[in-house]
């Protein structure tokens, strides 16, 4: 009798981790088709790739810029463990990755059955919202930034500096304008200090539409500034002069400071 029950409890415990072996395989199972396919895209392995469609109706999305991707995550979604969300990042110092691409991916029987494109990279201002939306939450203050910019934006970098002994906290924005050669800067701090503290030699003094003082300088090095306040915080815009393409004026920085909401 008792080596009865010890073998029917041995075939019961064989029968429970069974089913959960069973259930976590069923849950990773997608996860692995996706990591296998995002690495035969990624390096140009199409051949593979396509390997793990469920048919020809299924494509797969074209990678706008030729950048190399330098890694990406498979996230599965709670509702669904099916359906998996790949974030890739473009190949960059550490801290200054870009996003590549987020898609959203079905797997049915371990094959790719849906594939849509959530981000496709050239929306490097998806970046910018995002950071300023975790800085206004962050500090609660609201953050004007450009609508117009004075060329196509083609890449963003941007940080947040928490406050400290030495400043306070600051929002640092960076657009890329590939076709000027060059970028804009904006700075956004907390305004501690009036703004003709920042009044230097040759310093124009300008006004937006609605009346706001800006500090014009442009004879800096490195680049074309402009400064103002505005409900209680101080902005700097900049645009480096290095292999600068074109001129620029006040008024070019006056209407990306216009155009500010």
């Amino acid at each position: 009798m008792i080596k009865m029950r010890k073998a029917l409890l041995i075939i019961l415990i064989f029968t429970i981790s069974s089913l959960l072996t069973d259930k976590y395989v069923q849950a990773q199972q997608p996860k692995k088709v996706v990591e296998t396919f995002i690495n035969h895209v990624i390096k140009n392995e199409q051949v593979a790739a396509k390997r793990y469609l469920y048919s020809q109706s299924v494509k797969i999305p074209e990678l706008v810029e030729g950048k190399p991707i330098d890694g990406f995550n498979v996230l599965t979604t709670p509702q669904r463990n099916d359906t998996q969300i790949v974030v890739a990042y473009f190949k960059g110092e550490p801290g200054e990755e870009r996003i590549a691409f987020i898609w959203e991916v079905i797997v049915k029987n371990e094959e790719i059955s849906y594939i849509q494109v959530i981000h496709d990279g050239t929306k490097p201002l998806l970046e910018e919202a995002k950071l300023v939306k975790e800085y206004q939450l962050k500090f609660n203050r609201r953050v004007l930034v450009p609508t117009e910019f004075p060329a196509e934006v083609t890449g963003f970098h941007g940080y947040i500096t928490d406050k400290n002994e030495w400043q306070p906290e600051i929002l640092d924005l960076g657009y890329g304008m590939d076709s000027l050669h060059s970028y804009l800067h904006i700075a956004v701090i907390p305004s501690t200090e009036d703004l003709d503290r920042y009044i230097w030699k040759n310093t124009e003094i300008l006004k937006l539409k609605d009346g706001t003082k800006v500090l014009y300088n442009a004879n800096f090095d490195l680049g074309y500034e402009i400064r103002f306040q505005k409900d209680g915080l101080n902005y700097k815009l900049s645009v480096g002069k290095k292999n600068l393409s074109k001129k620029f004026t006040d008024d070019d920085l006056l209407k990306i400071a216009e155009s500010m909401q």
